[in-house]
This record gives structure tokens, sequence and C-alpha cells, in this order.
């Protein structure tokens, strides 16, 4: 299955498929921040162009929750025993929740990770701590290495995203908003070894996947800075959804600012 392990890499680590970030604040901005990942196109892709010497009555099939504080319970003596850089990384994974539900047969393949926090000055971090988490699911993605592990250390990496709040404005800005030249060009070159039939197909799949933005605020919302903001009814709600194609011609839009009413 050698097509589904890189195409996993590649929908995780190129941004593709459906994504939906979320963030439900409470009346301190404190809340709960999760990120939905819809592969199901790329596991319908690896399904239908998979080798015949393959093919098999069995198919994957995977439902797991992952709660990483109960791993440091459970693994406290391995923990101990490793490099304090090691230690450093799994400490990003406390309070980190990671779901993974995946059926081939029904064409099912999707993951979300979650933290709960108390103040919003914790979502700084958020980013590293996602990224630590993107680890396990590279890790069940490709659990049986069929993909290259240079093409895992080339695409393994994720877009930082900083959050701020301040004078009742909610920002969310992403560090490395420089236009990506060539779209997804520069990224195919580094994808030794894959014919054009493989990549124009994954341009498809890439071309009908969306990113969402769903922040819910405890205050009604005055004024958003992007014109394709929608905002709900109650006037709390705000729902940003861009297609990845906008976002690999110029990743600034999906910088947002919320401003929220005294």
């Amino acid at each position: 299955m050698k097509n589904l392990a890189l195409l996993f890499v590649l929908a995780c680590f190129l941004t593709s498929c459906n994504v939906t970030e979320s963030i439900v604040f409470d009346n301190n901005m404190g809340g709960e921040y999760v990120t939905d990942f819809d592969l199901a196109p790329m596991l319908e892709y690896a399904a239908t162009n998979r080798p015949p010497s393959q093919e098999g009555p069995e198919t994957e099939k995977m439902d797991t929750t992952i709660v990483f504080n109960d791993l440091f319970k459970t693994h406290k003596d391995s923990i101990a025993s490793l490099s304090a850089e090691q230690r450093a990384d799994l400490e990003k994974l406390r309070g980190m929740t990671l779901d993974v539900e995946m059926d081939e047969e029904k064409n099912i393949f999707k993951f979300n990770m979650s933290k709960k926090f108390k103040e919003f000055d914790e979502l700084k971090t958020i980013y590293e701590e996602t990224d630590e988490a993107m680890n396990y699911v590279k890790d069940i993605g490709n659990k049986n290495g069929q993909a290259p592990q240079q093409q895992m250390d080339e695409l393994s990496t994720t877009e930082e995203i900083s959050y701020a709040f301040k004078d009742n404005t909610f920002s969310r800005f992403q560090p490395s908003t420089i236009k990506m030249e060539g779209g997804l060009e520069n990224d195919e070159e580094s994808i030794e070894g894959e014919d054009d039939e493989f990549m124009m197909q994954f341009d498809e799949i890439f071309s009908n996947s969306f990113y969402t933005l769903r922040y819910k605020f405890p205050k009604k919302i005055k004024s958003v800075s992007n014109a394709g903001a929608m905002v709900s009814k109650d006037g709390k709600t705000v729902t940003y959804k861009v297609s990845w194609d906008a976002i690999n011609r110029d990743a600034s839009i999906m910088n947002l600012d919320v401003v929220l009413e005294d």
C-alpha cells in the first residue's frame, strides 16, 4: 500500500483534503482547541489505484483514542529513561487527545487533535503541541514503512500558526505568509520517483479541498477582517472556509482579525 502511505503523508504535510480548525472560548477566554482532518478522498484514491498484486480480502480498519496524559502515567518508567530532548518533546503532548478513525471498506479516514486550555496564553504553544501529535499520526499512516524516509523527512512540517487577543481583538496569524511560487510544483519536485499521472490526480484532490476556520466567542462579533467570513445568527461564531488552491496562491488569506463588542 505504498500509495496510501505516501498519500497520507502528502495529505497531512502538504495540508490537503478537508481540515477544520475550531476554537470554542469561554467567558475567561479559555476553552477548547480542535483540528479535524478528513482524508477520505486520499483513501479512495489509494483504493482505486492499488496494484492488483496488493489486492486482498483484508482492509485496514482503526478506531482509537489516544489520551496522552494517560500515556504519561502508564509509561512513566519508560519515559524517565529517555533523553532530556525526547522528554521535552513528549511534554508538548500533555493535555492533548488524538482520535483516529479509518475504515477502507467504508471509505472513512479522519482524525482530530484536541486540547482544553484554561487561559488564552496557552494557545501560544498549541502549534508545537499539534505538530508533535502529528508525528504520531504520521507513524500510524505509515506504520509499515512504505513511504521512503527521505520523503517523510521532507514533508513532515506543519504550518506555524500564532494567536493573540488584545484590545478585544482576536488574531490568527501565520508567520510564514510568503506567497508560494509555483504552487505545488516545488513540493512535487522533492517527491522523487512519482509519475505524472499520480501528481495530476493528487492535484485534482487538492483543488477540491478546503480549510475551514470556526471560532466561537463569549461576546458578539463587531467586525471580521476577511470579507468571505460568515458570522452566525447569534453573532458569536465566525466561520471562514477557504480552498487549498487559494491558500496555495497566497497563504496570507488565512490571517484573520475578529473584533468583539465591548
